[in-house]
């Protein structure tokens, strides 16, 4: 527990780290308004933190600098999650897309016929879209990290795909790799409601 406490802590120890933590929050919100870049530029300054810790370093917030650097970082972090995620995310749009596609076609033909035979089958397809994904979202959650890690800390995209690699490594602590997602995304509502209330307040 110690070590979690340090690295919720290690952002705000000092200055210097404040200071590097708030560009962050600062980069974040930037991807609010402008696509894709500040995203890419966030993970690739996650993905230095992470392979400082990886190579024994005491964690801590390293300068915003070298942003080509960064930017390959974060393209290599973005790019395995956004690929181990692919499938779900065609599910998604292909089954809600059926669903929207179909309900517009029933409003506009007006048919009651038509109405009374569809509206069970897209519901069923939306339906059926929702059960799949649940599942599928959380596999893809559990093993799009130690994936896209194994890939920043080998600077090799191929490598997070390499499962014989990988895998070894977070069976030793599979239950501290948990525990880990849970406080992430416990996190990253906290953060999204702060950002909300930035937003609206501001």
């Amino acid at each position: 527990m110690s070590n979690i406490g340090e690295l919720l802590t290690f952002p705000f120890n000092t200055a210097e780290g404040r200071k590097n933590f708030l560009i962050g929050c600062l980069a974040s919100m930037a991807s609010f308004f402008i696509p894709i870049l500040p995203s890419i530029l966030v993970y690739g300054y996650i993905a230095r933190i992470i392979r400082k810790i990886s190579a024994g370093e005491a964690p801590s917030m390293p300068d915003w600098d070298n942003l080509n650097d960064m930017l390959m970082d974060g393209l290599r972090l973005y790019g395995v999650k956004l690929l181990i995620g692919l499938p779900l995310l065609v599910i998604l749009f292909a089954g809600i897309g059926i669903y929207a596609i179909g309900m517009v076609v029933i409003g506009i033909q007006d048919d009651p016929n038509l109405f009374g035979i569809f509206l069970p089958i897209l519901l069923l397809i939306f339906g059926a879209t929702m059960c799949i994904s649940f599942p599928l979202g959380i596999a893809t959650a559990i093993i799009s990290y130690p994936a896209s890690i194994h890939a920043v800390v080998r600077q090799n995209f191929s490598a997070g795909f390499k499962f014989s690699e990988w895998w070894p490594i977070l069976r030793i602590n599979i239950g501290g790799f948990l525990l880990a997602i849970l406080l992430a995304y416990a996190i990253s509502f906290l953060y999204s409601i702060g950002i909300q209330i930035l937003t609206f307040t501001i």
